[in-house]
């Protein structure tokens, strides 16, 4: 699934207060791209709003805690709507949504499972953000910027008389569309530190 950018070139256009040219344009979509990726990654989240159909394998709830058969943890969010549940492939409706878990009512653990695998547990679910927070829009539109503005990366550095600047952090790195430890701190409460892989997706 092809993810869109979490901010627009017409965004960064605002942003620089210019107008772009065409081939100016496609260097920022390009880089917005980039950006966009990164921060996915780093909070291991889609962010923006879809709907996709996931398996998993059912984990064992505590009776006291969960009272139901077994769960599984959604690991995209926020969990907008759970359309569709099936368990070895048959559909059900005997389940509830707590957050970002689906409780299934009852199961026959008893049985033992193929393969020595629980249940396998498939979702069809829409989640995510829309719009997308304009934080995480901000931090996209930040690391575009850095590149789009100065692609060389310039910081302040005098030799044989000619001063030059370069604008990069403290330690020396040039970060292009990479994140800044102050970036990824405003986006540690949106990531994803453990939940369900995935079996498939589609």
């Amino acid at each position: 699934m092809v993810l869109p950018s979490l901010a627009t070139v017409a965004d960064l256009a605002a942003t620089l207060g210019r107008t772009f040219t065409p081939e100016q344009e496609a260097q920022a979509q390009a880089l917005l791209d980039q950006a966009s990726s990164i921060v996915r990654a780093y909070v291991r989240q889609d962010i923006t709003r879809a709907t996709t159909t996931d398996t998993f394998t059912m984990r064992r709830a505590d009776p006291v805690l969960h009272r139901c058969g077994g769960l599984v943890t959604l690991p995209q969010r926020p969990v907008v709507d759970i359309t569709a549940v099936r368990i070895n492939g048959t559909a059900t409706t005997d389940w509830w949504q707590e957050g970002s878990d689906l409780l299934l009512r009852a199961w026959a653990w008893t049985e033992p499972p193929a393969a020595n695998r629980g249940p396998q547990v498939t979702v069809t679910y829409t989640h995510g953000w829309e719009p997308v927070p304009g934080d995480i829009a901000a931090i996209a539109l930040q690391a575009a910027n850095r590149v789009m503005v100065n692609p060389s990366g310039i910081r302040s550095e005098t030799v044989g008389g000619i001063s030059t600047t370069y604008l990069i952090p403290a330690t020396g790195e040039n970060l292009g569309v990479l994140l800044s430890r102050t970036e990824q701190k405003v986006l540690d409460r949106y990531r994803r530190t453990a939940a369900s892989v995935p079996l498939r997706r589609r």
